[in-house]
């Protein structure tokens, strides 16, 4: 609500709204807590309330679960400052991943790197606070014109998931390096340094 009276380059606004982002998210979290602590309750009951009100503890945590993904996945967009910037770091090089953009970059014979990810995935998240973080890393990256792509599927996008389905993959993390004339190198989900590095090297 705070977000249409806010303007979204207004620093204070921005800062307010992740505020805001991650106090509903504390929020839905507590509900999920309290439904569980309902449940263990109503599962030390005995006989038929036991079985009663399991059921509907139970029902009740599958809705409040239910509720909380869109919740999460919004509050990390507002958190974020935007649907964008989720997706892209333009501070560090990263863009937004389409397969046309992939396409351009190897027909102008320049190697890419992307990175699958979501929002709620914390591998990914751990991945890219610190590997694909790393100055060393980053410094090489620079130094090979790699194009940094960043696939966001926080939403299950099809055109992303149709990428992943051709790799033989399921879901996220997923590290593709992409060099003109050669074959895709998928790294490891457990992304290092020394992985990303050695690839690079053979380009």
């Amino acid at each position: 609500m705070l977000q249409t009276v806010l303007p979204t380059d207004d620093p204070a606004g921005a800062r307010l709204g992740r505020m805001l982002a991650r106090l509903q998210l504390l929020m839905l979290a507590a509900t999920l807590l309290a439904a569980l602590a309902w449940l263990a309750w109503a599962l030390s009951l005995r006989g038929r309330a036991r079985v009663a009100l399991g059921v509907f503890a139970a029902l009740v945590l599958v809705a409040t679960a239910w509720t909380l993904g869109p919740w999460i996945t919004r509050a990390d967009a507002v958190a974020d400052g935007n649907g964008a910037s989720a997706t892209a770091d333009a501070g560090e090089g990263w863009q937004p991943w389409s397969p046309a953009r992939v396409e351009q970059a190897l027909a102008q014979g320049r190697p890419v790197f992307v990175d699958f990810t979501a929002a709620w995935c914390v591998t990914c998240q751990y991945n890219k606070a610190t590997t694909l973080s790393d100055p060393a890393v980053l410094a090489d990256l620079r130094a090979r014109q790699v194009l940094l792509l960043r696939a966001d599927w926080t939403r299950r996008d099809p055109a992303i998931t149709a990428a992943l389905n051709a790799m033989g993959r399921s879901g996220v993390p997923v590290y593709v390096l992409q060099a003109p004339g050669r074959a895709p190198v998928v790294l490891s989900e457990i992304l290092s340094p020394a992985d990303v590095r050695g690839a690079l090297s053979s380009l």
